[in-house]
């Protein structure tokens, strides 16, 4: 079995787990499965070493040793799929809808969460703006007078709300530079694939 076939069958273990209407046994989970008794042990020991399982007995009813079961801990509950990208979508999407000026609407929200990231982190703009896009995965490269952002963490969204979300972005650096004492400007797609970040006093 490869490391991408036995992370897969862990995740179906894990699931079988977390998603059961009573805590499940070895056996129990052999059975949904298919899987033999000690691959099941096996998945169920990297699990729990993981800390996404934990063990836990059930009574049998009669008069025989307690069963050994299976439970999700809190982090192995919440561990099945997300979809950020469909929340930002819903989101973003309301705000569309909803709004008189959308664009001035997310801008304003991200002139919010620029301010607030700044000031947890008091710093000048020029250093602070490009460890911020860089923690938020907009690979930042100085180039000249301007920071070239490689990627965009919120592609997915731009080609179907781009006023939106370059407003948003726009905003966010807004908030940023302002609390640092500059202004931050976003040139929106300076290249075909990259946009682009100027900072000025």
């Amino acid at each position: 079995m490869t490391n991408d076939e036995s992370v897969s069958t862990r995740e179906r273990v894990l699931t079988e787990i977390r998603t059961a209407s009573a805590a499940p046994t070895v056996e129990d989970l052999t059975t949904a499965l298919g899987l033999h008794r000690n691959s099941v042990r096996a998945h169920t020991a990297a699990l729990q070493e993981a800390g996404l399982i934990e063990q836990d007995t059930r009574q049998t009813g009669g008069r025989g040793r307690p069963l050994t079961v299976y439970r999700p801990t809190r982090r192995g509950a919440r561990a099945g799929g997300r979809n950020y990208e469909l929340l930002a979508e819903v989101l973003v999407d309301h705000l569309a809808r909803t709004e008189d000026h959308p664009e001035h609407a997310a801008r304003q929200a991200g002139r919010a969460w620029g301010g607030r990231l700044a000031a947890e982190r008091p710093s000048e703009a020029e250093a602070l703006v490009p460890a911020v896009l860089d923690e938020l995965g907009f690979e930042p490269h100085h180039a000249e007078a301007e920071i070239e952002l490689r990627n965009c963490p919120f592609r997915e969204l731009v080609d179907s709300h781009q006023g939106l979300v370059c407003a948003l972005h726009a905003g966010m650096l807004d908030g940023l530079a302002e609390e640092a004492g500059a202004v931050a400007t976003l040139l929106p797609f300076a290249t075909p694939t990259s946009c682009a970040v100027r900072i000025t006093p």
